[in-house]
């Protein structure tokens, strides 16, 4: 961790993180371009949300686009139909997820590797042709927020509270018994189940804390743009999209998915509007090149660095 290299690494990750709040709390008053915040946010939030479940226990979870998707039905159908605020509606989506997980979470943690990842994978298929046919959730046509809805100063802060918490959740989790029981399934579950490690409620409570943030960022997001439909809300590139992040900053860490969400964000947001065609290839390559030459994200590289700078470094993947 930073603190080994540094007496006052853990002061100075603090006095950082509490800088960043500031910039970010005070941003509409000197940054106009509130929306693209918004959607950095609320990437973040995909990003670390699908790295308290994998990072942690080791798991692929292709499905996550899943708890999304869910989030942002739950929070469109009480906003539209005017039955909760939108900040109740982002709450109960975020709860719906996280039971959706729970629920999930019975037959699917039962598998293992490429099982899992496959059935994941399939799950997500599955609930967009359950909700493309489903008239009560408007089928493939979605639903549409009204106008009234749109309220960018509120979305902003509220998505700000969300990537908040979800950091602090993530935090929390890596630094406590929890996140050691977790991170043992993750290197050798055979062996952490031998020592009286529960991995099924381990592997279960991961993914609750994924599903609840994944669906709160969800539900954000449609109150942000005010349509949702079966092709976006259950678009596989998202769940793609959150594990490249995470893989590019480094998986398992705190700060990895933040810094890759960061930068895939602008470098996808370049490319869709100078070179929209060749986007999906141009970001297929710069993950390759990332995989092969910084396997562990770049949280490892700037780890290496220090190690060659002789100012020790994270020998066990997690930390900040």
């Amino acid at each position: 961790m930073l603190n080994r290299a540094w007496p006052g690494g853990r002061l100075y990750k603090i006095g950082a993180s509490a800088l960043a709040l500031a910039l970010l709390a005070t941003a509409p008053l000197y940054f106009s371009r509130l929306s693209l915040l918004f959607f950095i946010l609320n990437w973040i939030v995909l990003a670390e949300s699908f790295n308290i479940f994998t990072g942690l226990t080791g798991y692929v979870n292709f499905g996550h686009v899943v708890f999304y998707g869910m989030g942002g039905y739950v929070g469109a159908l009480l906003m539209a139909g005017a039955l909760a605020s939108p900040y109740v509606g982002v709450l109960a989506a975020g709860l719906a997820s996280a039971l959706l997980a729970l629920g999930l979470s019975l037959p699917t943690l039962r598998l293992r590797g490429a099982y899992f990842a496959i059935a994941s994978l399939g799950v997500n298929e599955a609930t967009f042709v359950i909700f493309d046919n489903w008239p009560a959730v408007g089928s493939a046509t979605g639903i549409t927020l009204p106008v009234v809805y749109y309220q960018p100063l509120a979305q902003y802060y509220t998505m700000l509270a969300v990537a908040a918490g979800c950091l602090a959740t993530a935090y929390v989790l890596m630094h406590s018994r929890i996140g050691t029981a977790m991170q043992a399934i993750r290197q050798q579950e055979d062996t952490a189940r031998s020592v009286g490690i529960n991995a099924t409620y381990y592997k279960t409570l991961a993914l609750i804390f994924s599903g609840l943030f994944a669906g709160m960022a969800g539900a954000l997001a449609i109150w942000q743009v005010s349509i949702i439909d079966p092709p976006s809300a259950f678009d596989i590139t998202i769940s793609l999209n959150a594990i490249s992040m995470t893989m590019l900053g480094g998986i398992g860490t705190l700060a990895g998915p933040v810094l890759g969400a960061v930068v895939l964000y602008e470098v996808g947001d370049f490319l869709d509007l100078n070179y929209p065609y060749a986007h999906l290839v141009v970001l297929g390559v710069i993950i390759i090149g990332v995989v092969l030459a910084m396997p562990r994200g770049m949280m490892g590289y700037a780890d290496r660095v220090r190690l060659l700078l002789g100012g020790g470094g994270r020998k066990d993947g997690g930390g900040a």
